[in-house]
């Protein structure tokens, strides 16, 4: 603008050059003032290859600079080809180059009555949304595999935030910069104006965040799903491209008929990856079962013939914000496929088995919950409680007096604890929880397993002494392997091939204690450990029993 002012400049100059010559440098700054990440450093090698492109006066073909900008960086680091940002920015602004001249002249419902500057405004807004959209669906695959969630109000929180931090926030935050070098208080003015309408977006964003429906989960796709889900966008987008806004050079431009018969073709396979899980779960006839790495804690996934799912506890930290559920029972889950948990058990209500389930009763469809009948004296058990009857969830409660049930051909038995009228103590102390844990065995064919809790010495002495059954394939070590479980003559009367202990790596309770290890080795048992061997997946068809730690 000011070179334009000078008649003498714009005679004399080429203007144009010399204002794109001159915004190579804010564009550095601008980068190197953003920390030169790799979304601001491939919009930077792009800007740049663009203005360079005008400066020598070559064709701009955005697909060569975004190409060429994504290259650059490779080769400067070549580990940023699996960074989650180097895939979500170029897949996004890919989308945008392809879908928005495709889909930019498609006609609006306005009325060709309406004053010119309301189709002006409506095509702009139009055009707004469609880039948004577009960067939302060139991403989506990304997403869903890397967070499992898909957002509902994305287009909401960009029509919003996008405009207060693209000129109410940068245009003041970039002038601070400037202003600056002179003036203290002008540059405090603006970096405080910046701050304000970064506060309001923000709380926008947060507000919208907090609606209920604002995002679900998705289970996470594989590479194969996520190649069709692009290759189904790529010829739905091709497909409904108006035919003016199509390059009649193009291969797909000559052939509409190959179009729609892919098309066709991309959906069956759709629909057939579909039916193959849905076949896959009901018609399986294994039992697996993964006691997951959550630390110094206890979350068990058993996975049981016909596509039935269980979740035994799911982990938690004393007095922490670390949300176990969201943070790693979920992501879990959502590797497994799995969307739906037909029942969850709780074995005690401790924070290191029970914190991780809030957020799965809050975020997954479950169906039921098994748990044993425990005072609530405390906020966690009482969230638990109110979540249940929050969610409708039907819930059991178990003692030694239910009756065995079978499901999908595995039988479970709870052992432990007593039925509440048989207790001497109906006023159970915290650390006593832990001796009424939920204790229950399960028989698959000629296969059996026990799950034991919390329990002490104690209680494994009263469950020899009630004469039950107690001999298991695989044992699920009591409390985590603490010096205070796991005595020799329960060990004798489990009588088990492989154990499992759920601990945390060098967590402050000793647990596996080095004694109690002893005495398993001593007879004969093969040990797995979480803290060790990470998760650890456990394969029965009935017959045979396969232990398989993750980490080899």
């Amino acid at each position: 603008v000011l070179l334009k002012s000078s008649e003498y400049m714009m005679l004399k100059f080429n203007i144009i050059k010399m204002a794109t010559a001159a915004a190579f440098l804010p564009v550095v700054i601008y980068a190197l003032v953003a920390g030169m990440g790799t979304t601001v450093l491939r919009a930077t090698l792009m800007a740049m290859a663009f203005l360079l492109s005008l400066l020598i006066g070559k064709q701009k073909d955005l697909y060569n600079i975004l190409f060429g900008a994504a290259l650059i960086i490779l080769i400067i680091a070549p580990e940023s080809l699996f960074e989650i940002s180097f895939q979500l920015s170029f897949s996004a602004v890919f989308a945008i180059l392809y879908i928005v001249p495709r889909l930019s002249d498609l006609t609006l419902p306005i009325p060709s009555s309406a004053p010119p500057w309301l189709q002006t405004l409506s095509h702009r807004i139009y055009i707004f949304i469609l880039v948004s959209a577009a960067a939302t669906l060139g991403t989506l695959p990304i997403i869903v595999f890397y967070f499992n969630r898909v957002s509902a109000v994305t287009l909401i929180a960009n029509l919003i935030a996008v405009p207060l931090l693209g000129m109410l926030t940068l245009i003041p935050a970039m002038a601070f910069i400037l202003t600056s070098l002179f003036s203290p208080w002008l540059a405090g003015f603006l970096i405080s104006a910046a701050s304000f309408f970064t506060g309001i977006a923000v709380a926008i964003i947060n507000w919208l965040a907090s609606w209920s429906c604002s995002s679900f989960g998705l289970v996470k796709p594989n590479l194969a799903e996520i190649t069709i889900f692009y290759i189904f966008s790529f010829l739905l987008i091709q497909a409904v491209t108006p035919g003016n806004r199509i390059n009649n050079q193009e291969f797909l431009a000559r052939h509409p008929s190959f179009v729609k018969m892919a098309l066709l073709i991309t959906m069956a396979l759709i629909l057939a990856d579909t039916a193959y899980l849905v076949a896959k779960n009901r018609y399986s006839t294994d039992l697996k079962i993964t006691a997951i790495d959550v630390g110094q804690g206890a979350a068990t996934l058993v996975q049981l013939p016909q596509g039935i799912n269980m979740l035994i506890d799911g982990g938690g930290f004393h007095d922490s914000a670390f949300d176990m559920g969201r943070s790693v029972i979920a992501p879990f889950l959502y590797a497994q496929r799995i969307r739906k948990i037909d029942i969850v058990v709780l074995t005690h209500p401790h924070p290191d088995h029970l914190q991780g389930l809030i957020y799965i009763l809050n975020n997954f469809d479950v169906q039921e919950a098994w748990c044993t009948r425990f005072k609530v004296d405390d906020d966690l058990g009482q969230i638990w409680e109110k979540t249940i009857t929050d969610r409708k969830i039907k819930i059991k409660y178990l003692s030694s007096q239910s009756l065995p049930e079978n499901i999908s051909g595995v039988l479970f038995q709870c052992l432990w604890p007593l039925h509440p009228s048989a207790q001497n103590d109906q006023e159970t102390s915290y650390d006593e929880i832990n001796d009424d844990s939920l204790v229950m065995k399960m028989t698959y064919g000629n296969g059996s397993f026990l799950i034991t809790g919390d329990i002490s010495a104690h209680v494994e002495a009263l469950l020899i002494r009630s004469g039950q059954n107690l001999k298991s394939d695989l044992l699920f070590v009591p409390h985590h392997g603490s010096v205070h479980s796991s005595s020799v003559d329960f060990i004798r009367a489990v009588s088990c091939r492989f154990a499992i202990v759920s601990s945390g790596k060098n967590n402050v309770f000793r647990h596996p204690h080095p004694a109690v290890l002893d005495r398993y080795t001593s007879a004969g048992i093969e040990i797995f450990r979480t803290d060790k061997d990470g998760a650890i997946s456990v394969y029965s068809d009935g017959k045979a029993i396969n232990v398989t730690p993750w980490l080899k």
